[in-house]
């Protein structure tokens, strides 16, 4: 599709052309067009009047366009009859939703391979433009990319650097979207991703072997320490234990157990090249049991690597009682074993906070003061 013509349907003083004037361009001139400047569906009389001039030339053309145009049936009966044959999505409005306020990642991303798989199954094509390494990307972006394109039977998938960097370095981004474009470039996901049965599938199948055989002529690409740390912790820890919970916001009212029927425990990782360590961010409530399983993981995905662990403790807001007794109880001596490869990040506002609301009593003061050391 690199070699579709691109027509504006934003004139040069920032307002929508009229559809009859973007279908007198498209005839002008002969080959297929790609719509840019307003995604698809966003404003719908547009759309079904675009639709309306566009069926009279009887030409392929395609648009970018937004997920949520996936849940209007009659739009897209419409789109098919007047000749469009591809949707382009991102990278804005992102598709991977990473804007959305709430904390469910898997639910949202279950909700767009959905959306993707109804337009492929309406007879669309699909491309989709995911820039990776914004501000917020934990190392797991790029598994979570990848895991879009396959389960939303993506044809055409392009993960690019992200323009607005953040903190992941260069060549660790380098390294995920390498990895990234090798794990959907395998013959069970290029088979997977373009379909089985269609027209268009033998053009999809013959483009993406092309990539294919450009990729392997290239250096191999693996997963990251960080990537494969972030594979082990991207599923989210339910809170079990009903106990009391303490709060690490200053001056907050403790948690009762009732409270906590429907709280998690989210962790994520990255690479801090400053700190020259893998740094795992912690965010929402946390538990003896929960704790358990985070260690648990973290073993698993480690090995017997000698990486430095920080924890960042800057989005936990409730912890048990559990963790501050039975657990570092249970701990203690490996806790001394691990000083100087592991930190904590937020470690002295959250013992403040949690001394502030027990009234000056801290269960283990002495071994969460001294043997737990704080990140520089």
């Amino acid at each position: 599709m690199s070699s579709w013509r691109h027509v504006s349907l934003v004139g040069p003083t920032g307002t929508l052309r009229a559809p009859g004037h973007v279908a007198d361009e498209i005839a002008g001139e002969g080959g297929a067009a790609l719509l840019i400047g307003l995604p698809f569906g966003r404003i719908g009389s547009y759309a079904r009047l675009l639709c309306t001039h566009l069926a009279r030339l009887g030409r392929p053309w395609g648009i970018e366009a937004e997920l949520a145009v996936a849940r209007d049936r009659a739009l897209l009966r419409l789109a098919r009859r007047s000749g469009c044959r591809a949707f382009v999505f991102g990278p804005e409005p992102d598709p991977l939703l990473r804007e959305v306020s709430d904390h469910d990642d898997a639910a949202r991303l279950r909700a767009a391979a959905t959306d993707l798989r109804r337009i492929r199954r309406a007879g669309f094509l699909t491309v989709l433009r995911c820039a990776l390494g914004r501000r917020g990307d934990d190392a797991g972006v790029f598994g979570r990319a990848a895991w879009l394109c396959q389960a939303g039977r993506v044809p055409f998938p392009d993960l690019r650097p992200a323009e607005e960097r953040g903190e992941m370095s260069e060549e660790e981004l380098a390294r995920g979207l390498a990895w990234a474009a090798r794990a959907l470039h395998t013959h069970r996901a290029i088979w997977r991703r373009t379909g089985v049965r269609g027209a268009t599938r033998q053009a999809a199948l013959v483009a993406n072997y092309g990539t294919r055989r450009a990729l392997l002529a290239a250096p191999p690409a693996y997963a990251t320490p960080a990537m494969r740390l972030a594979r082990a912790l991207a599923r989210p820890i339910r809170i079990r234990e009903r106990v009391p919970f303490v709060s690490t916001l200053v001056d907050a009212m403790q948690a009762g157990s009732g409270q906590m029927r429907s709280a998690w425990l989210r962790a994520r990782a990255m690479r801090d090249d400053t700190l020259k360590a893998l740094v795992i961010r912690l965010d929402g409530a946390i538990d003896a049991r929960a704790a358990r399983k985070l260690v648990s993981r973290v073993r698993r995905a480690m090995g017997g690597t000698s990486e430095r662990l920080v924890i960042d403790l800057g989005g936990l807001e409730l912890v048990s009682l559990t963790v501050l007794t039975r657990f570092l109880e249970e701990h203690a001596s490996r806790l001394g074993e691990l000083r100087g490869r592991l930190a904590f990040r937020n470690l002295r506002p959250a013992l403040a906070a949690l001394r502030r609301n027990l009234h000056g009593m801290l269960p283990n003061a002495a071994l969460l003061e001294h043997v737990l050391e704080e990140a520089g």
